[in-house]
């Protein structure tokens, strides 16, 4: 069977360099780019919704976007190119399953994305051949995030930091576990010459892949269940609080 590209995702919290890594290791390691699905929408989502029907209407629009990045990438790999896509095809679920833990928001909101994904991405999100974390100190994290204004507006900051948080544990216990030949972490703090060649050496000590790129039922709904585990439980006294009581409590609106 006839060797192909491979599919590499860099991912990691605000702040950590995704996007500069992925770029660079694009350049020196001669593959192709990929931008994350916010990046690529036009016009560009809101950051700032007030109920959970707009954040639907957003999360939708990026689980579709997310299925184009899957099939771009699958068809780049077909040729013969490593891809470096900047962040995973999972981050409306991700996301989402931290703001439930994190934030507040309810639980059935994840479980509309959940059913959502299930029904539409399960032969169109691609499973990596490697997912890359990159791990950074939080003061060198918040130092980067204040200083890019633009791509991490100040307001959302700190939320953006805690469903961070979340995320993390997801990659490094719940996809580990499932994929331990599949993940990688490495230290954000070196300069990203150095962070790219150490991506290069991990590239270099593995053998290229052979067969397509895998996706699929099972491997999507593994990480599902993952995502589920880590969820709060109910409590007795109903849901966690809606989005309309969020906003009410003076805190930043969410994404």
């Amino acid at each position: 069977m006839a060797r192909r590209g491979r599919l590499v995702v860099i991912e990691g919290p605000s702040g950590a360099g995704k996007t500069t890594v992925a770029r660079r290791a694009a350049e020196l390691l001669h593959g192709s780019y990929l931008a994350e699905a916010f990046d690529r929408l036009r016009p560009s989502p809101s950051l700032a919704f007030s109920d959970e029907g707009e954040l639907f209407a957003i999360e939708r629009r990026l689980l579709a976007e997310e299925r184009r990045r899957g099939a771009e990438a699958a068809a780049r790999v077909r040729r013969g190119e490593t891809v470096f896509a900047d962040t995973g095809f999972l981050g409306p679920l991700t996301y989402t399953a931290g703001l439930v833990a994190r934030e507040g928001v309810s639980p059935e909101l994840f479980d509309r994305i959940r059913l959502l994904a299930r029904r539409s991405g399960r032969t169109r999100i691609a499973l990596p051949d490697l997912v890359v974390y990159l791990d950074v100190r939080s003061r060198t994290a918040r130092a980067r995030v204040a200083g890019d204004p633009l791509r991490h507006p100040a307001a959302l900051a700190g939320r953006h930091e805690r469903v961070g948080r979340f995320e993390r544990a997801f990659y490094v216990t719940t996809f580990r576990a499932a994929f331990p030949k599949r993940f990688r972490r490495l230290s954000a703090e070196p300069s990203v010459e150095e962070i790219v060649r150490r991506l290069g050496a991990l590239l270099a000590a593995r053998p290229s892949p052979r067969g397509p790129l895998r996706s699929g039922a099972r491997s999507l709904d593994r990480l599902l269940e993952g995502l589920v585990r880590r969820r709060p439980p109910r409590r007795r006294n109903g849901p966690a609080a809606s989005l309309k009581k969020v906003a009410r409590s003076g805190r930043d609106p969410l994404p």
